[in-house]
């Protein structure tokens, strides 16, 4: 076996034959046949690692073609899907060139997921988001709404139209009191928050979590707290800890009252641990919160961030089951219908959404019923459906065939759901860098674990609370062809014993 995932290279001061040649081969490492859809993935995943560098020229369709074995139209697609998004630009007679990609808009700790990319890199694993290929194809429903039934002239309408909420109402976790659309499941959690929370105020979230969802916490001035997690969510010992904490912080706090205000939840298909949580790890997470508020009306909202929807394997559990008027539920489409719809529906008691609608106000006013109604046509298509349950079925194959493999050779963890798996390792920038060298990149640990103290003087870590998923580690996304990942878990098993 090689040492490593075998990449050639591009280069400017290589022939043209001898680039379409590097760049077919690159691309024939994850398909023997590929479509327009992996073509792109593959030259997206080689400009995002930093292989393809800012003004690279790439090879022309015809060559490009001739070197994969397939039609010029083929690669003329992906070349064309390539400059929609902006990875490339074609200068007519002067060639294909990638365009510079920055992330210097990003916050914190996504800025820390877009690391500096690593010379060689070629299989990316640190992505976190769906396989193109397994997305529905949205260009046919355009046509379906050609006589528009939603208000698309109009400033004043329902936030949610009524098609998509009798659908949506019917396959929700609980029976909801008020549903309204959001902008995908950011914009619902950062909706709330704004809501809810005030500069000082304490926010209970898993450990480790999204952390886009630290960003946006610290950004508000809440105090983060983070809640050890097993394979069932956020443990019983962690989270009457972590109240114990607050709680102990507060009392010697001498400024304004400082509250748990929020506790933000990703009920199933974890990000980054593909945890999924039971009805019986929610009641005994919800016993906890009744002895430590006995006032119910003083709970926490639970913010619950069901962002991998409908490609997840697990059932939709809810803490609404037993408190329904002190959370917030948010289902994303994101990642099962498509990221670019933006669109996630949002339930909670009347009020709240009645406040979160009034803000919303004040910004861009609603979401687009156009999109609204695009959703709609989707979520009652049976061919999209089947695509659904296809993508789920695939996601849960690779989930399972790369534990299966990793604990083959020694790398001990429980098998998740969704798109993400959690690596435990000895050393993570240690780790990171070998699996660079072998031109596999994976996101680093660190961005997605939570403050461990109240504040920088005191507190104690909360990483000795549990010793589920404490200490170092690496994300990884499950993509690309299943053939591959006995290569792939042979490297990060040894990145993982590395010290």
């Amino acid at each position: 076996m090689s040492d490593s995932i075998d990449t050639g290279f591009i280069s400017n001061q290589s022939s043209s034959e001898e680039n379409a040649a590097n760049l077919a081969r690159l691309i024939l490492q994850t398909s023997t046949s590929p479509t327009p859809h992996q073509i792109m993935d593959s030259i997206s995943s080689l400009i995002a690692s930093g292989f393809l560098k800012a003004n690279d020229r790439l090879p022309t369709v015809r060559m490009l073609a001739k070197s994969l074995s397939i039609s010029p139209a083929s690669v003329s697609a992906a070349y064309h899907s390539l400059v929609r998004v902006g990875s490339i630009r074609t200068r007519g007679r002067s060639g294909t060139f990638v365009l510079p990609q920055t992330e210097e808009w990003l916050p914190n700790r996504q800025e820390q997921l877009a690391v500096a990319p690593v010379e060689r890199t070629f299989l990316d694993l640190s992505q976190g988001t769906p396989d193109p290929m397994l997305l529905p194809d949205i260009r046919p429903f355009f046509t379906r709404l050609g006589v528009r039934k939603a208000f698309v002239n109009s400033y004043s309408g329902p936030t949610i139209i009524a098609p998509l909420e009798d659908v949506l109402r019917h396959a929700w976790p609980y029976k909801p009191d008020t549903i309204t659309m959001v902008s995908g499941a950011l914009d619902g959690i950062s909706r709330t928050l704004d809501t809810i929370i005030d500069p000082g105020d304490f926010v209970l979230t898993e450990d480790p979590t999204y952390p886009p969802l630290l960003d946006m916490i610290e950004a508000r001035g809440g105090m983060i707290i983070g809640v050890p997690i097993d394979e069932a969510g956020m443990t019983p010992y962690g989270l009457d800890k972590a109240i114990e904490a607050a709680i102990s912080r507060q009392s010697r706090h001498t400024g304004p009252s400082r509250q748990i205000k929020a506790m933000i939840v990703q009920p199933r298909a974890q990000n980054p641990t593909g945890a999924s949580y039971d009805q019986v790890r929610i009641s005994q997470l919800v016993h906890i919160l009744r002895q430590r508020f006995p006032n119910e009306s003083r709970f926490p909202y639970i913010i619950e961030d069901d962002s991998s929807g409908a490609i997840a394997n697990a059932s939709p559990e809810t803490f609404a089951s037993l408190i329904p008027e002190r959370v917030v539920h948010i289902l994303s489409f994101s990642k099962s219908h498509g990221p670019d719809l933006r669109l996630a529906a949002l339930s909670s008691n009347s009020e709240m959404v009645g406040r979160i609608v009034a803000r919303r106000m004040l910004g861009p006013g609603w979401v687009s019923r156009f999109l609204q109604e695009l959703l709609f046509e989707m979520l009652t298509d049976r061919s999209v459906i089947q695509q659904i349950v296809h993508s789920r079925h695939v996601y849960a194959l690779r989930q399972q065939s790369l534990s299966a493999l990793l604990q083959q050779h020694g790398v001990a963890i429980r098998p998740g759901d969704g798109l993400n798996m959690w690596i435990p390792v000895n050393n993570e920038q240690a780790a990171l860098q070998y699996l660079a060298e072998h031109t596999i990149r994976v996101a680093p640990g660190t961005p997605f674990r939570p403050p461990f103290s109240l504040a920088s003087e005191g507190g104690g870590s909360m990483r000795d609370l549990s010793g589920s998923s404490a200490g170092p580690g690496l994300r990884i996304t499950v993509v690309g062809d299943e053939g591959i990942y006995g290569k792939i878990a042979e490297r990060i098993a040894e990145a993982a014993a590395l010290r």
